[in-house]
């Protein structure tokens, strides 16, 4: 995004914050005492732990003299029951997940990528014995063959598929560690901070799986908060908070410091690795995934691209 649009785009966030409120006591008036996202399973505890703790300081930095609100944590649901609930608008406030034409047709997408578009460089869990293989996978080409396992319902499904790979679909996240291990898929690509954690809490009943990390898929994906399209002054209060945790670094210190990604850097902390790019169909036209402002760039990887 050029620098100028940059500067526009504050300037004309300031002004509507402005014209939302143009007393303390009016914007006091409109701030909502809570907002609402959704819960997650246990095995989702860190990531939750890291969109929740990125949403209060972006409601903290964005709240222009008005009281923060409090995040309360409401029912367990799936990407589809939550896009379903955002498009109501009547069970939760914000909810994070990729984008897609669709979803940012039907619901407000706050459009800074909550990972610095990290979840697009995906690395490999994969069982022992398929080490030696993915060694020999240079090319795209190289891949195809292969068998993915996807989760039902995720936007990065028609991504693999658009560029020739092979996917299977699977109903439920912990049965993707089992089809690994039945052979009923080959890899299950992760986002690059992603395969620490679940290979961690899972040795026991699968100590057969390991992170292949000589090999990155990437494509442009945008994680993103969203709000339902008639609660544009919280799309508005967050993007400021976003923003303002950007341009004094904030971003970037909370990723290097949380348990979720911590794992991640330095980005270009291993040599002679490959990566292979492929399109992303998916992502809509007018994404800036090109700017370093918001979005990691494969060159900081330090990879040799294929």
């Amino acid at each position: 995004m050029p620098a100028l649009w940059i500067l526009v785009r504050r300037a004309l966030l300031a002004l509507l914050i402005a014209f939302c409120g143009d007393s303390l006591v009016l914007a006091q008036s409109l701030a909502p005492q809570v907002v609402r996202v959704a819960s997650a399973k246990t095995e989702f505890a860190i990531a939750q732990d890291y969109f929740v703790g990125l949403l209060k300081r972006a409601l903290e930095l964005g709240a222009q003299g008005r009281p923060v609100p409090a995040i309360q944590q409401v029912s367990l649901m799936e990407q589809k029951q939550g896009l379903q609930e955002m498009v109501r608008g009547k069970i939760i406030d914000v909810y994070w997940m990729g984008t897609d034409p669709e979803r940012e047709e039907k619901l407000r997408a706050i459009r800074i990528p909550l990972d610095r578009g990290l979840l697009g460089y995906r690395r490999f869990i994969t069982r022992q014995s398929m080490t030696h293989v993915f060694d020999g996978v240079h090319s795209l080409s190289g891949l195809r063959p292969l068998v993915a396992c996807q989760g039902k319902d995720w936007p990065d499904t028609p991504i693999l598929r658009a560029a020739g790979l092979r996917v299977i679909e699977v109903a439920s996240f912990e049965r993707m560690f089992q089809q690994l291990d039945l052979l009923k898929c080959d890899y299950f690509p992760r986002g690059f901070f992603e395969a620490y954690s679940e290979i961690n809490a899972r040795k026991k009943k699968h100590p057969d799986l390991i992170l292949y990390e000589s090999l990155v898929l990437h494509y442009p994906f945008g994680l993103y908060f969203f709000v339902n399209q008639k609660n544009e002054d919280l799309a508005l209060w967050i993007e400021q908070g976003l923003e303002a945790m950007i341009d004094s670094g904030e971003f970037l210190r909370y990723m290097h410091a949380h348990p979720l990604t911590r794992k991640a850097f330095p980005l270009s902390g291993s040599k002679g690795l490959r990566m292979i790019e492929i399109n992303n169909p998916r992502l809509p036209f007018d994404t800036h995934a090109k700017d370093s402002r918001y979005w990691f760039q494969p060159e900081e990887f330090g990879y040799s691209v294929n």
